[in-house]
C-alpha cells in the first residue's frame, strides 16, 4: 500500500510517511510534516527557518489492524528572522507536551461507557490512570450537553409526559429520583431523596424544572410524590402506573395461593409452590403447557380461580377500555367483582383500588407508563454493581444521565 494511502487510512492529512516499522506486534510509522516551513507562533511572520531537529516523540494513535500505533513526529526547531524567537513544529494532531493524540484521546471515553475504567484500559492497552483522566474530563463537558439537550426537548415537547420513580443507592436505606421524560425517551435529572421534603429542596434549587408543563405525570403510589406533583405542576394529570397497580393485585393473588396451598397434599403444595409465578403471568403470554399447569391449579379452591378471573378481569379493564368514560364504568364492575370474593387480602387490594382510582383510570387519557423508567433502574444497578458503587456524587450523577442517554452522547 503506497504511503499516501496510508495516511488517508489514519486520517493524517498534515503528514507523509516516511517508513513504517513492526516492534514487537506495534506499529511504528515515522512521519514528517508535509509543509517545509511553519508561521512564527508570535509574531505571526512567515521569515521563519528550519534549524535540524532536536528529537523524535513517540505519539500514541487509532490503533490499527488489532496494533498499537504509535507516530514518531520529528521536534522540528525553528527560528523567526522577523522577532527572533525560537520555537519548535506544532502539530494539529497532537497537543503540545502530549504523547497521544486528540483523536486516539477521544475515541478513550467510547470504551468506557457501558463498562469500567479497568475494562477499558486492558481493551485499548492504555494505562489506567490515562483512561480515567480522559474519562473524567471528557465526562464533566458531555454530560452538560446532554442534559442540556435533553432538557430543551422536554420543554419542546408537545402535550410533555413526565415519568417519576425512586431507585435505591443502598437498598432499604438510601434512595435517589429520576426525574424522566416519557415522550421524549430521555433521563433528564437525578433528585437526592425520595422524600417529600427532598423533592422541595432539589425543585427549589433548580427552578429550571418548575418551567416545564407536562400534560401529564406517571408515578407509582406513593402519597409524596402525588402531593408534590399536584404543587408543582397542578395542571397536569396524574397516572398511576400500570406495573405498580397490576402488583397489588399479583400481590393479593400469592396471598390467597399460600393459604390455599397450606391445606394441599404435599405433591400438590410443592408444585403450586414451584410454579407460582405462572399465576401472576398474563394467560395469553402462557404457553401450552403451562396453560394445561394453571388449569390444574384453579381446580384446588374456588376462591384461588375466582382471584385469578379476577386478575385476568383487570388486565383485560386495562387493554379493552376504548376511553375515559367506559374505563370508569368498567373499573366499577371490576370492583363489584371483586367485592363478591370474600377474602382478607382481595379486600384490602379493593381498598387501595378505591382510593387511587381517579390515578388508575387516569390511565385511559394518556396511555403511557413507567415501563422505561424501570429499564432504566435496572441500567443503573448494573452500573452500580460494575463500579462497586462512585464514591463522588457529582461524578456519580453524570455516569447515570450518560448511561440512561447513550443514544443523545456525540459521537
Amino acid at each position: 500500500m503506497h504511503s499516501h494511502f496510508t495516511s488517508l487510512l489514519l486520517d493524517l492529512k498534515e503528514l507523509s510517511i516516511s517508513n513504517i516499522e513492526n516492534v514487537q506486534d506495534d506499529f511504528l510509522i515515522h512521519v514528517q510534516p508535509i509543509d517545509h516551513l511553519q508561521t512564527c507562533p508570535q509574531c505571526q511572520g512567515t521569515a521563519v527557518i528550519r534549524k535540524g531537529c532536536a528529537y523524535q516523540r513517540r505519539v500514541r494513535h487509532l490503533s490499527a489492524f488489532g496494533r498499537r500505533v504509535f507516530l514518531m513526529l520529528p521536534a522540528i526547531r525553528l527560528f523567526c528572522k522577523q522577532c527572533e524567537a525560537s520555537f519548535v513544529w506544532q502539530y494539529t494532531c497532537v497537543m503540545p507536551g502530549k504523547r497521544y493524540t486528540i483523536q486516539f484521546e477521544e475515541s478513550l471515553p467510547s470504551h468506557v461507557v457501558g463498562a469500567t475504567v479497568k475494562q477499558a484500559s486492558k481493551q485499548t492497552k492504555t494505562p489506567k490512570t490515562t483512561v480515567e483522566r480522559v474519562f473524567k474530563r471528557w465526562m464533566e463537558s458531555e454530560c452538560k450537553h446532554v442534559q442540556t439537550v435533553c432538557k430543551k426537548q422536554a420543554m419542546d415537547s408537545e402535550k410533555l409526559v413526565l415519568g417519576i420513580d425512586d431507585f435505591a443507592i443502598r437498598k432499604g436505606h438510601t434512595y435517589n429520583t429520576g426525574l424522566h421524560d416519557l415522550r421524549g425517551g430521555t433521563f433528564l435529572d437525578v433528585i437526592p431523596g425520595r422524600k417529600l421534603e427532598d423533592l422541595r429542596a432539589y425543585y427549589q434549587e433548580n427552578p429550571q424544572w418548575k418551567t416545564l408543563q407536562p400534560a401529564a405525570v406517571v408515578m407509582d403510589l406513593a402519597q409524596g410524590y402525588h402531593t408534590f406533583i399536584a404543587e408543582v405542576y397542578p395542571s397536569a394529570i396524574r397516572i398511576a402506573d400500570r406495573f405498580h397497580v397490576n402488583r397489588y393485585i399479583t400481590e393479593a393473588l400469592q396471598v390467597v395461593r399460600k393459604q390455599i396451598q397450606k391445606d394441599l397434599s404435599s405433591r400438590a403444595r410443592q408444585q403450586l409452590k414451584q410454579n407460582f409465578r405462572l399465576l401472576g403471568k398474563r394467560a395469553d403470554q402462557l404457553s401450552e403447557k403451562e396453560t394445561k399447569l394453571v388449569h390444574q391449579f384453579l381446580q384446588y379452591s374456588d376462591v384461588l380461580r375466582a382471584v385469578y378471573n379476577w386478575k385476568e378481569a383487570f388486565i383485560t379493564w386495562y387493554d379493552c377500555s376504548s376511553s375515559h368514560a367506559l374505563a370508569i364504568k368498567g373499573f366499577a364492575r371490576w370492583i363489584e367483582q371483586g367485592e363478591n370474593i370474600e377474602h382478607s387480602a382481595v379486600q384490602c387490594c379493593l381498598k387501595t383500588m378505591k382510593n387511587w382510582q381517579e390515578e388508575i383510570c387516569n390511565y385511559h387519557h394518556l396511555r403511557f407508563t413507567n415501563a422505561a423508567v424501570e429499564g432504566r433502574n435496572n441500567k443503573i444497578k448494573a452500573l452500580q454493581r460494575r463500579h462497586y458503587f462512585t464514591r463522588n456524587p457529582r461524578h456519580y450523577k453524570q455516569r447515570i444521565l450518560l448511561e440512561c442517554n447513550e443514544e443523545m452522547i456525540r459521537c
